[in-house]
């Protein structure tokens, strides 16, 4: 059992690279493609440089993409400029200096955007996206004429295109289908007017469409959730081959019994229904822990699967320890395995009524990351 002393933060986030590189080579075997890996919102919670590290020192990805110019200008700083940065959001006109001078690769989805490209003298390589049904980012279908006139009157060369899927993570979606036969569609009329680069990088699958097989004329691919082990549908096929990269713990900073009828936590919530036991965890919403755990989240203690008692408070949960020869000190499991049992980010997000991307992005800066291997 670990202690005190051998565990010395109050809540701590271990990451395994080795796992991550494992899922890395999953993904470029199923796809066949090269893989860009998304490293947007610090890597999904697992921290960007140092995940960013590994997947180009180990895994030999030569092009990143995150969300924003923040993200992408702080990733530069720390990778070689051979590797190419793209920013999945775009770019406003003024920031187009910071682009150029990052070797930052913003993805074109309005006309407007398009538009401004006309008052530069230097440009950056872009890359375009066509919204084929997200009705999100994306030039529509209707603006691609408009769009080939610009690109045609500025003699630019694009460097990708890319579309997004809506619902891929459904075992079956007509609607991917369309999705993908309207991507065609554009990729084709691209191609025949010379607008493509001859190396350009065409993109359109995300993790679960990965999983599914729908890549269509993809030369590469975006994986993002499962490349930290977590497949957005556990029912597709590959994904038991997926190995969660993190383990999230904290600790047991001090317990003491119920007698029947006494109250945990704020606006007393449970009230103990026999003589009990409870342990006070390190963890809390300020490090991420949903609130919406209170009364019926569950986390690793001892090997035994427990209940939280009471409300998710800032900084504190209390836990059944009923039975448990629980110390100070003793490691908690919030996500990962004890022993023989698991807890998953998704059953996380099950109990709190979320999608665990929102679990895993959520996971604060309060909380360190330990990389392993």
């Amino acid at each position: 059992m670990a202690t005190l002393y051998q565990f010395p933060y109050r809540t701590v986030a271990e990451v395994s690279l080795s796992s991550l590189i494992k899922n890395l080579v999953t993904l470029r075997t199923l796809s066949k493609k090269e893989v860009i890996p998304i490293v947007k919102a610090d890597a999904y919670g697992h921290g960007m440089i140092s995940v960013s590290k590994a997947l180009v020192s180990r895994g030999s990805c030569h092009t990143l993409a995150v969300a924003t110019l923040e993200e992408a200008i702080e990733l530069r700083k720390k990778i070689p400029y051979a590797i190419s940065i793209i920013v999945l959001s775009g770019y406003w006109p003024h920031q187009a200096e910071a682009f150029v001078k990052y070797r930052l690769i913003p993805v074109i989805h309005s006309l407007n955007h398009l538009k401004s490209l006309q008052l530069r003298k230097t440009l950056p390589d872009i890359h375009l996206k066509v919204d084929t049904g997200m009705h999100r980012l994306g030039i529509l279908p209707e603006e691609l004429p408009e769009a080939i006139q610009l690109l045609t009157k500025m003699n630019i060369k694009l460097s990708g295109l890319a579309t997004h899927f809506a619902e891929s993570d459904k075992s079956t979606s007509s609607f991917t289908d369309e999705q993908l036969r309207l991507f065609e569609e554009v990729y084709r009329d691209l191609q025949d007017r010379k607008l493509l680069h001859t190396d350009a990088k065409i993109h359109l699958a995300n993790s679960s469409a990965i999983l599914r097989g729908k890549l269509g004329s993809s030369l590469s691919v975006r994986p993002g959730l499962s490349l930290f082990g977590i497949s957005p549908n556990p029912n597709l096929k590959g994904s038991e081959q997926l190995i969660p990269i993190l383990t999230w713990k904290a600790r047991v900073v001090g317990s003491k019994p119920l007698k029947r009828g006494d109250t945990v936590g704020y606006g007393r919530t449970y009230r103990a229904k026999r003589g009990e036991k409870i342990s006070i965890v390190s963890i809390g919403y300020a490090d991420g822990y949903p609130r919406a755990l209170s009364n019926k989240g569950s986390v690793l203690l001892n090997g035994k699967k427990v209940a939280i008692r009471g409300r998710v408070s800032m900084d504190l949960i209390a836990v059944d320890s009923t039975g448990l020869d629980v110390r100070d000190g003793s490691s908690v499991v919030l996500i990962g395995s004890d022993r023989r049992l698991d807890i998953s980010a998704s059953e996380v997000a099950q109990w709190a009524g979320t999608i665990p991307y929102e679990i895993l992005c959520g996971i604060s800066s309060r909380v360190p990351r330990i990389y392993l291997d």
